[in-house]
C-alpha cells in the first residue's frame, strides 16, 4: 500500500484544471481537481446523469445553479449535488489553489 496526500504533489502547469481520479469503479469515481483562477464558461453548465459530493479541502470557489442560486465554499465545506442539477463554477481563488474531493456516484 502506498500513502498519497491530496494537497501535496499538485503539478506545476494549471493553465487548464486538472482532474484526477483516485478510485475508479463501475458505479463510484473520486476525483482530486485542482483549480486556479478557473470557471466554468459562461452559458455552460454541468448536468451529470450522476449525483456528485464535493468538498473544498483547500482554497475557495462559488458554485453556480442554473436557478440563480450560488454557494461559496471554503475549506472543510462540502455539497451535494444530484443527478441533473445543472450547475457551474462561477469563481475559484486566483492566489491559491482551491483542491475539491469530487465523489460521483
Amino acid at each position: 500500500m502506498q500513502k498519497h496526500n491530496i494537497l501535496s504533489d499538485l503539478p506545476d502547469d494549471l493553465s487548464q484544471e486538472v482532474f484526477e481520479p483516485i478510485v475508479k469503479t463501475d458505479t463510484v469515481l473520486i476525483e482530486r481537481i485542482i483549480s486556479k483562477a478557473h470557471v466554468t464558461p459562461k452559458g455552460q453548465w454541468y448536468d451529470q446523469a450522476h449525483s456528485e459530493w464535493v468538498m473544498v479541502m483547500q482554497g475557495a470557489a462559488t458554485l453556480e445553479f442554473v436557478d440563480g442560486e450560488q454557494v461559496e465554499l471554503t475549506a472543510g465545506e462540502h455539497i451535494n449535488i444530484g443527478a441533473n442539477v445543472k450547475h457551474r463554477v462561477a469563481w475559484t481563488s486566483e492566489e491559491v489553489e482551491t483542491i475539491w474531493l469530487a465523489v460521483h456516484y
